[in-house]
């Protein structure tokens, strides 16, 4: 799937200064390239450089990066590392892994992971972060239960993450491939009571990016049939944050018209 991006800014008293917070989501399907690749045997031993170089394009570069069905839990500590990133955890999904990776200079300052997500065998990896201006956030990375009928399963994954996340921080984001279908969006955004604000929908629903996942325009699988959904989702919750920017990156030809 497509990876979003978001910029966040933390609303905090007149004593401390905003800090512009940006953060990136991408499932990058156990780092294996789109059938529409032209290579595809160079292309798989590429994949992992290029979801790095694409993850780190924008400027600034994320100060968070939430990955998921990685093909192995060191992925992201091993791709990531040398770009200055610690991974807070991983854990198994139902395809792959999800990982958490923050930035070094973050984790320095009193960065925790959540431990309590493992007790409920949730797919997701959590940490406490608190943020140079003295805001302390909790944020996830999610993959979420697969599938039309999996929505039940989901909208529990989503309340009892949401439940946790509340109790560690009054700021909370919680992003990641979701699975979900449009169909869901009210539940989810009341869970946990309520709040929750749609990245995607406070940033003007803009058409051009709603749909992280177009197999119109990249053919992912070899027989997939077509079709677009927004299945990843970044969801935001507290008075000391407001969202002010969303969009999407890896979403482009990499080299031409090569396709990753």
């Amino acid at each position: 799937t497509i990876n979003n991006s978001m910029s966040m800014n933390s609303r905090v008293p007149a004593s401390f200064q905003s800090f512009p917070l940006t953060l990136a989501s991408w499932n990058i399907s156990n780092a294996q390239p789109s059938f529409a690749a032209p290579n595809f045997s160079q292309r798989s031993k590429e994949s992992p450089r290029l979801i790095r170089e694409e993850c780190l394009r924008p400027s600034p570069s994320p100060d968070i990066i939430a990955l998921q069905e990685c093909p192995y839990p060191a992925f992201g500590q091993q791709e990531f590392a040398d770009s200055g990133y610690v991974s807070i955890g991983t854990q198994g999904s139902h395809c792959g892994y999800v990982d958490l990776l923050v930035r070094k200079e973050l984790t320095l300052r009193k960065a925790q992971p959540i431990i309590m997500l493992q007790q409920y065998d949730l797919p997701s990896v959590a940490a406490t972060i608190e943020l140079p201006n003295k805001v302390k956030i909790a944020v996830s990375s999610s993959h979420l239960e697969p599938f039309k009928e999996g929505a039940f399963e989901r909208r529990m994954q989503c309340e009892m993450l949401m439940d946790i996340l509340s109790q560690q921080a009054d700021n909370c984001i919680h992003l990641g491939d979701f699975n979900m279908r449009a169909a869901e969006d009210g539940g989810i955004e009341n869970s946990s009571g309520g709040g929750w604000i749609d990245a995607w929908k406070e940033t003007g629903s803009n058409s051009e990016v709603k749909f992280p996942w177009n197999s119109f325009v990249n053919t992912y699988h070899d027989g997939g049939f077509k079709f677009r959904a927004r299945f990843d989702r970044c969801y935001a919750r507290g008075t000391s944050l407001s969202v002010k920017q969303f969009g999407f990156m890896g979403n482009q030809p990499v080299e031409k018209k090569e396709t990753i």
